[in-house]
């Protein structure tokens, strides 16, 4: 179980606590519709993390597309749930930090950090629960 945050209800963004490469904790935008998780540009540097200047990627979200560069990142991890050699695009959020009122916004979670487990949102309780996938025969 992992508590989460909304810091302004006219803007209800989801923010979780979590750590990169065992450094933080820092705020990560938790997002069911990213298809990719996202390291802020200024945490990447920070935290020495280099991106392939030959992986470019076109992105596109709600503001539109941009471009970024991706990197691989050894580990994020929410509380107990953590994605191992996962790869990240670097882009700078800081117009996205601003107008959801997060401090410290070092990224957000995306599809392939949570395509293994089954989320559970409880808001009432601002809970969110991870659940590991089953495999099946």
């Amino acid at each position: 179980m992992t508590k989460f945050y909304i810091g302004n209800p006219e803007r209800p963004i989801i923010t979780v606590k979590g750590t990169i490469n065992g450094k933080g904790p820092f705020s990560f935008i938790f997002d069911t519709g990213a298809s990719l998780t996202i390291i802020e540009k200024q945490a990447a540097e920070k935290l020495g993390l280099s991106s392939d200047a030959s992986a470019i990627r076109e992105a596109v979200g709600a503001g539109g597309a941009v471009v970024s560069s991706l990197l691989n990142v050894g580990s994020i991890k929410i509380d107990d749930v953590e994605a191992k050699d996962i790869q990240a695009a670097v882009l700078d959020l800081a117009n996205v930090a601003k107008c959801g009122c997060i401090a410290g916004l070092a990224g957000i979670i995306g599809y392939n950090f949570l395509k293994d487990y089954r989320v559970i949102i409880d808001y009432p309780k601002q809970e969110i629960y991870f659940e590991k996938h089953e495999l099946r025969a």
